[in-house]
């Protein structure tokens, strides 16, 4: 929280001592969901096909966009999730491989279509989040612990968007509804397994997602 609370009041007062350029700062909450697909791999004598998942959830945002005024309807924003996910790499019912993803933000370009009640906005750019040390919390009775030699230590990859914004309704606010693509490139982790020294597991992702925000105009 206090660092949700940080970010906030640093851009809103980036933007308080900006006396030639208009913005905004908002707070967005949302579902989104990631589907993934783990490529095939051979570990000792076993192969293992390639398997999609996907999972939902609920997320929160803050962002800060700044216009562009050379060119009317264009801005340039930044959106960070301030809190951190786990994503597992296996199932087991003792031993569970996973990492954490941390400081996920979001660098992108918009463009506003003015309406009489609001306007669309269409968005691009380019998402980033942090991979922690992929570790194993426990040892099943049948698998020996995982020894990580290398792994991927970002998830990152190009964002579009499309939203409407309304019309200002009092103070300054005025509210959003989006949904998003991002495609990430390939992450993936070198590990022993089943026996084998060096087993290399990769993966692509793909995240989509639906949100409303209320932001305020400077």
């Amino acid at each position: 929280m206090k660092k949700l609370i940080g970010i906030i009041l640093g851009t809103a007062l980036l933007f308080s001592t900006s006396a030639h350029s208009d913005g905004m700062i908002g707070i967005k909450v949302g579902v989104g969901d990631l589907e993934a697909t783990k490529a095939a791999y051979t570990a000792g004598s076993n192969s293992y096909a390639a398997e999609t998942r996907s999972k939902d959830h609920e997320y929160g945002a803050v962002f800060a966009e700044l216009n562009i005024p050379t060119v009317d309807g264009l801005s340039l924003g930044f959106e960070i999730i301030p809190f951190t996910a786990t994503i597992m790499l296996d199932n087991e019912k003792e031993a569970q491989t996973g990492a954490e993803i941390s400081d996920y933000r979001t660098l992108y370009g918009q463009y506003m279509y003015s309406m009489a009640n609001g306007g669309i906005y269409v968005k691009a750019g380019y998402s980033m989040g942090d991979i922690g040390a992929v570790s194993q919390t426990g040892t099943s009775s049948t698998t020996s612990k995982t020894v990580v030699n290398s792994q991927s230590d970002s998830l990152e990859g190009p964002m579009i968007g499309l939203g409407f914004q309304s019309s200002e309704f009092g103070d300054g606010f005025v509210a959003r509804a989006e949904a998003t693509y991002t495609e990430f490139d390939d992450v993936s982790v070198t590990t022993t397994s089943n026996g084998s020294t060096s087993v290399k597991k990769t993966a692509s992702a793909e995240l989509t997602t639906f949100s409303v925000s209320l932001a305020k105009t400077f």
